[in-house]
């Protein structure tokens, strides 16, 4: 059985879904697949159900992922006892999710290709961490926030809309028309002043929680929904339009705590991580 297995059987465990476990670790995604049906293969089960969203992991999946754990730190913890003149950094990152992988993925590049020695572990934004990446929204007095990037929001229609028969769309035109809702949302407030100041109501079909079955469902032409432009880039099922009168944005950083600070080293692949994506 094959280290390699278990990492990436962790990393769609963790995902629930093969395309995000490929990115988190740079590989492709037939090679996280096919390392998965070998592990299942040689444990003689199935570790996960695979549906169209991803995938869910079954009871067999359940019980192997804490051990999966605990062979991976051991021998995470075997390496680093034989590494001579390099200073191990362990740097747990939390993850705000719907970030964008590219933008994420060329942050963790520099991280590794800046930082020697160091351990990074990406983990969900509500576990222990030494920083985060996420919007500043979400971010509190005690941490220190480096600015790394601005996501701009479109409004999300589907293909035979009438609406998309417009450039730009007024806010106004949205006046009880079908709207998928998302919540929770970085830009909730200002969205909901602006339709509240022009005296509008929005004929809200659904809530969900991300902005993937947001535009799933803007796809199935139930409503429109805003979103972040970086998330509908990729999807020829939709229509993206700027909404006029209105700039909606969030802006996404670099965030730890105040009273811990990182390296410098960690600070300086961080500078130069927002440098390349601002240019």
């Amino acid at each position: 059985m094959l280290f390699r297995s278990l990492r990436y059987f962790v990393a769609v465990y963790e995902e629930l879904s093969f395309s995000a476990a490929s990115k988190r670790c740079f590989v492709a995604q037939p090679s996280i697949s096919s390392a998965v049906q070998q592990l299942e293969n040689d444990l003689d089960c199935q570790l996960f159900v695979r549906h169209s969203k991803g995938v869910t992991p079954t009871p067999a999946g359940e019980a192997l992922y804490p051990k999966a754990c605990n062979v991976l730190s051991d021998v995470t913890d075997i390496k680093g006892l034989f590494k001579k003149g390099i200073e191990r950094v362990p740097l747990r990152l939390a993850l705000s999710p719907f970030l964008g992988s590219e933008r994420v993925c060329e942050i963790v590049k520099t991280l590794m290709n800046s930082v020697s020695g160091i351990e990074l572990t990406l983990v969900d934004i509500d576990e222990p961490c030494d920083a985060r990446i996420l919007s500043v929204s979400q971010a509190t007095d005690d941490e220190v926030f480096q600015r790394l990037w601005v996501d701009h929001y479109v409004l999300a229609l589907p293909k035979e809309h009438p609406l998309t028969a417009l450039k730009t769309i007024p806010i106004e035109a949205l006046n009880n028309v079908a709207f998928i809702s998302r919540q929770p949302c970085d830009i909730n407030d200002s969205w909901r002043f602006a339709v509240q100041e022009k005296g509008l109501k929005l004929n809200i079909r659904a809530t969900v929680k991300t902005e993937e079955y947001a535009l799933d469902l803007v796809a199935a032409g139930l409503g429109v929904s805003v979103a972040p432009y970086h998330s509908t880039q990729k999807r020829d099922d939709i229509v993206t339009r700027k909404v006029s009168d209105i700039n909606l944005e969030r802006v996404i950083g670099f965030v730890y705590p105040k009273k811990h600070a990182l390296s410098a080293d960690i600070l300086r692949a961080i500078h130069a991580a927002r440098q390349q994506l601002t240019e």
